[in-house]
Parts: structure tokens; C-alpha cells; sequence
């Protein structure tokens, strides 16, 4: 895989990929099989902790989400969807996001949500500054901290090259062959469709994605998200 050897993991090992879905609340506590995701194979699950930057915008179904998915001997990691049009918002943003966050055991990166329609209209600048105070407020508190974004926004909404430090977790819905015209940029983690359908284990579509490092080894070797 072409795309593995441009993602080595941070010791410079290439892996296979390792398979993983996301959640939030539009997947309802509870009827998703934990259980049955870990036998068909599937390693990692990326939860939706909360979006915005009040205490109440808490994901519904995060502490039942992770119980579960931990419980099943999945890897946890957690994302914040944000809606900041400001550094002082995003700053808000990440204190909720590790309050929400604060004592679990995520062995999966943390990762901040940059792509709503509101924030759309800022500049160029204003959206990456928004995306580095989060990321640097979250990576500063000790947690190993990416950024989830469409390949859309990341050739045209941020300025990549100040957002390098930190690794990409894409959304590409599309084919290998065509995700690699559509982005030329590094990532760790591909979601590749919102269509993966798994009907033991949820009942509708889910996200499905790929994490092209050993996020678990990298984190727990050294001693990131509370590990």
C-alpha cells in the first residue's frame, strides 16, 4: 500500500492497517455490538466526546459508548466537533473537550473536527489559528492530538503547512486510486466511507476508517493520554 509507506509510524515501522469505526449520538447507546466489531476484526473505535464549548453540548452517548467499546477490548480514542469562529472560542472548546475526556483511558489520538459551514466564511488564517489553539491547548495537557478534516478543507480552508506538527485524520469517501488525486498530503487515519454496513453490530451505516500507524504503541510508548 503506497499510502502506508508514507505513514510510517513515528519509530518508522510501516503497518498493515489497522480497521476502526467512529461514533457519537447518532448511533444510540446501546444498540451498537461492541462485542461483534472486535470479532469481525476491527481494532479502534475514534468516540465523539462533545461539540461547541459548553459543558451541556457533552456527546450523549460518550460514557456509554466507551464503556462499552472498552469493555470489548476495542481502543478508544475521542473527537470534539467544533464550532469556533475565534482562538478565545477554541480555546472554551478545548477546556470542555478535557474535562469530557479527563481520566479515561484513550489508547487512539485525540482529534479536533474542523469542517461546519458556519466557520466556512472566516479566512484561511483565522481557521488554522482556531485549529492550533485547540490542538495546542489539548497537545500541551498530554495527549497525542490530530486533526479531522475533509480533504475539501484541507487543500482549500486551512493553511496545512502551519498545521504540520500534527497528524490528519482524512475523510475521503472515495476509491484508494482517487482519495490519492483528491489529497496529496500526509495522514494517519483514512475515513474511507460513511457507508460501511455491519448489520450485527448497528442496525444503520456506519463510518469506517483506517489507521495507518500503531496509535496504540506510539501513545502508551510514550506515556501520552493519560497512559
Amino acid at each position: 500500500d503506497a499510502q502506508t509507506s508514507q505513514n510510517p509510524t513515528k519509530e518508522g515501522k510501516n503497518i498493515n492497517p489497522i480497521k476502526g469505526i467512529d461514533l457519537s449520538a447518532h448511533q444510540k447507546a446501546g444498540q451498537v455490538n461492541f462485542e461483534k466489531l472486535k470479532e469481525l476484526g476491527y481494532e479502534f473505535v475514534m468516540l465523539r466526546a462533545g461539540y461547541g464549548m459548553y459543558d451541556t453540548q457533552k456527546d450523549k452517548a460518550f460514557e456509554s459508548h466507551y464503556e462499552a467499546a472498552t469493555k470489548a477490548g476495542l481502543k478508544v480514542g475521542a473527537y470534539h466537533y467544533s464550532y469556533a469562529k475565534n482562538v478565545s472560542q477554541a480555546i472554551k472548546e478545548a477546556d470542555c473537550f478535557l474535562k469530557w475526556i479527563k481520566g479515561k483511558k484513550l489508547e487512539y489520538p485525540v482529534a479536533f473536527d474542523i469542517e461546519d459551514r458556519s466557520q466556512k466564511f472566516l479566512s484561511v488564517n483565522q481557521k488554522t489559528d482556531i485549529a492550533l489553539a485547540f490542538m495546542q491547548k489539548v497537545e500541551a495537557a498530554g495527549y497525542y492530538t490530530m486533526l479531522y478534516s475533509s480533504a475539501n478543507w484541507l487543500n482549500k480552508y486551512l493553511d496545512m503547512q502551519k498545521l504540520r506538527h500534527f497528524d490528519v485524520w482524512l475523510a475521503c469517501y472515495t476509491s484508494e486510486e482517487r482519495r490519492n488525486k483528491l489529497y496529496s498530503g500526509k495522514f494517519g487515519i483514512w475515513q474511507k466511507t460513511s457507508g460501511l454496513k455491519l448489520p450485527e453490530v448497528y442496525s444503520s451505516r456506519l463510518d469506517e476508517n483506517l489507521a495507518y500507524k500503531d496509535y496504540a504503541r506510539i501513545i502508551r510508548k510514550n506515556r501520552l493520554n493519560n497512559l
